[in-house]
């Protein structure tokens, strides 16, 4: 073999060296950016879900608060009835005792 063949060999491997080593970098940068896109996307998604939650959560206050208002306006609504009806019936029961004592006992 010549030299000038010997060295052609040694420039071709240390260019197959230089390729290796690149494809490593190449291949490392890759790795890392995948990893940074996965985490970016990560981060998006959890910010994402804990919006979602907020909002969702705030719904479900108002929900609760807005129920909460109509069963206590129809909690204060029976209660007036029940008041109503009470007063009736103790008029009721007030005439009805005057009437027993007045055919008891008569005018007097």
């Amino acid at each position: 073999m010549s030299v000038t063949t010997i060295g052609k060999v040694k420039d071709i491997e240390r260019q197959a060296e230089e390729l290796e080593r690149e494809y490593e970098e190449k291949l490392l940068e890759l790795k890392k950016n995948t990893e940074n896109t996965i985490n970016d996307m990560k981060q998006k998604y959890d910010s994402e879900v804990d919006e979602f939650k907020a909002k969702e959560t705030a719904k479900m206050d108002e929900k609760i608060q807005t129920l909460k208002a109509s069963y206590q306006k129809k909690e204060e609504q029976q209660i007036k009835q029940i008041e109503t009806r009470f007063s009736e019936q103790k008029e009721r029961l007030v005439d009805t005792v005057v009437e027993e004592v007045m055919r008891k006992y008569g005018n007097s």
